[in-house]
């Protein structure tokens, strides 16, 4: 609760926390990029400075105004407002009878006023619980993305575990996990944890037309991973391997990435789930240089980088300028991370896009400055309706409701993998583990601030 004390403390400290945040910051301001860089369009940060700005990572803490909505520092955040509702604000997803969170979205195949909507069915955390996704065919009403029907479970193969010690109390749990619909060049696939046959918990993959009635006069055309497929990596395995992405390159070859910090791990992907060898080493002098410089700078515990969503192929032009020509040397991968933290007792995302060339040796390019705030994002209260805080009254105070990016695709429908800076964009979220939400945005919001490597 904020009271009147606090209230003038705050007036009087504000100014002189800005005056000591700004002056830094100016001492220090990275020089503009001259006007033949690449992508004008686009604020920038030149990473040939000796003595580069680091990224600062945003406060778990929000400051709070008087009617009690956060205050956003635009010099930390990059807010992000939705098209597809009348005050900016994301849109809410309804799933008729049955919870969910960490959605998805596709548009419908057939239905030109719909989209599918894939989530995480809200867990009841008792031992021997089965993970099951939810999916329906969605449309809008009122600016909420409300199912058409009460979802259907989706029939992904449950696997055996062999998880010990600690872990084993996982084979107990058996079904699909945090799974991802997104599409490839010419398919959609669904990306999922489950119990492994090489670890405790691996990643899997299927095509999408053999599991999603929508997709059914498609099915006769699939070629690989029409059944659950466990993605090998390059070893070492953790005991819990998880938020894997594919992508694939400017000749339609399929890779999977594996981490993006310590340091990156990605191979060639195979149709029998066998991969080929760590590639990142080609990319390393480059990357790590970047990496170290433009990755949110951690603090010595409870906090980590965090592979969020799929990835997306775009070029950096306009599909409406006749002049843009997709190429290599305009054309990249990006995919939203998170910087993770913990803090009384309560975890927090914050998204960060990352971009990487599409030709071998897949070179980082460029790393956002800011994580985005989504619109609609407020302090974490009882009204948020967090399943893992009800019924208690210790809630920290001032917290920002934790967002959890989980994918992005293109929302207009015929397209797939590839897009236009001028697109627009769907971004999938959960928020506290409880509920669903999104939001639409042109490509572009995405790739402002953006420091080149």
């Amino acid at each position: 609760m904020i009271v009147k004390t606090t209230a003038k403390l705050v007036a009087v400290l504000s100014p002189l926390l800005v005056i000591g945040y700004l002056v830094p910051h100016f001492l220090n301001a990275p020089r503009e990029l001259p006007p033949q860089a690449p992508f004008p369009w686009i604020k920038h940060t030149d990473t040939s400075d000796s003595n580069p700005l680091a990224v600062i990572p945003p406060s778990h803490m929000l400051v709070i105004d008087d009617d009690g909505k956060p205050v956003i520092d635009t010099a930390v955040y990059r807010p992000l407002h939705s098209n597809s509702t009348a005050t900016g604000d994301y849109f809410k997803v309804f799933l008729g009878s049955k919870q969910g969170y960490n959605p998805s979205f596709i548009p419908h195949p057939l239905k030109h006023d719909s989209w599918l909507v894939i989530a995480k069915q809200v867990q009841t955390h008792e031992l021997g619980h089965i993970h099951e996704q939810l999916m329906c065919t969605a449309g809008f009403l009122n600016d909420v993305l409300v199912c058409n029907a009460d979802p259907t479970i989706i029939p992904i193969e449950k696997t055996v575990g062999q998880c010990e010690g600690d872990k084993a109390s996982f084979n107990f749990g058996q079904g699909p996990r945090d799974a991802r619909v997104f599409h490839g060049p010419t398919a959609p696939y669904i990306l999922y944890g489950s119990l492994s046959g090489y670890t405790c918990l691996g990643v899997f993959v299927q095509d999408a037309r053999m599991l999603v009635d929508e997709f059914r006069l498609e099915a006769v055309l699939v070629d690989q991973f029409k059944a659950g497929t466990e993605i090998q990596r390059p070893p070492p395995y953790a005991e819990l391997e998880k938020n894997f992405f594919l992508f694939w390159d400017s000749k339609e070859e399929l890779y999977v990435h594996y981490d993006l910090h310590p340091k990156r791990v990605f191979a060639k992907l195979l149709p029998d789930g066998s991969v080929g060898p760590d590639l990142a080493p080609l990319a390393a002098p480059q990357d790590e240089k970047c990496l170290q410089q433009y990755l949110p700078q951690l603090p010595a515990e409870n906090a980590f980088i965090h592979q969020a969503t799929n990835a997306l192929s775009i070029t950096l032009c306009r599909r409406a300028d006749p002049n843009c020509k997709p190429d290599d040397s305009n054309t990249f991968i990006m995919h939203i991370f998170h910087y993770k933290t913990f803090f009384d007792w309560h975890g927090g995302y914050e998204p960060y896009i990352i971009l990487f060339r599409q030709t071998a040796p897949f070179a980082v390019h460029s790393i956002s400055s800011k994580p985005y705030w989504m619109s609609g994002r407020t302090r974490f209260s009882k009204e948020t309706g967090a399943v893992l805080w009800e019924g208690r009254n210790d809630l920290p105070e001032n917290h920002s409701e934790m967002f959890y990016v989980t994918s992005i695709s293109w929302k207009t429908h015929g397209q797939r993998y590839h897009g236009y800076i001028d697109d627009p964009v769907y971004i999938g979220f959960g928020i506290e583990d409880s509920r669903s939400g999104g939001m639409d945005v042109i490509a572009e919001e995405l790739l402002q601030d953006l420091n080149f490597c």
